[in-house]
């Protein structure tokens, strides 16, 4: 990896800092994130029972969109390869994992619809809203360089990091299996 798109914050730290320049690993990032969809929508549709497919592919849906509004609008800086490469294997993974699990299982309950649902639209919020309130927070020029620890941050270090932990327990019910946990 090319050291220079880091600078460092003292102590050993580094932060990225190149800027984005154009939208083409942006853009990059969106096709890659539709064809992983698109395999998740397949598989889901072919093996998995209506209800239970039609929500999980709303929480793919969901999942996908905040990932793009991150990549595009939130991230001041650009796009690095490991994001283009890695991180969507993992996604592809994640997805993956949460079909092949849900394959095996046949239709989802009230209880289970509902509870995954609340839990994964509580961990979506939890992590966009706090992301948005940090982004609106740092593009103010007097804090620049500082650590926000306000709004949503005020009650954890990594609250959207909480909000992710939440939004995948309810994935994994919506799949009703575990290993996905």
């Amino acid at each position: 990896m090319d050291n220079a798109q880091y600078q460092d914050m003292g102590s050993g730290a580094t932060f990225r800092r190149t800027a984005r320049e154009s939208t083409i690993r942006a853009n990059m990032f969106a096709i890659e994130c539709a064809a992983v969809l698109i395999l998740y929508w397949y598989f889901l549709q072919s093996y998995v029972s209506w209800k239970r497919c039609s929500l999980l592919l709303l929480f793919g849906i969901v999942y996908m969109a905040r990932l793009n509004i991150m990549a595009r609008w939130l991230l001041p800086r650009e796009l690095a390869m490991e994001e283009l490469t890695v991180v969507i294997a993992w996604i592809a993974c994640i997805l993956s994992s949460i079909s092949i699990g849900a394959a095996c299982r046949g239709e989802i309950s009230f209880l289970q619809f509902w509870l995954a649902l609340v839990l994964y639209s509580f961990g979506s919020w939890l992590n966009s809203w706090s992301e948005l309130q940090r982004k609106w927070w740092k593009a103010k020029p007097e804090n620049k360089g500082r650590c926000y620890t306000l709004g949503l941050f005020a009650w954890s270090r990594n609250i959207n990091y909480f909000g992710d932990v939440i939004l995948f327990a309810g994935w994994a019910i919506a799949s009703d299996c575990w290993w996905n946990v």
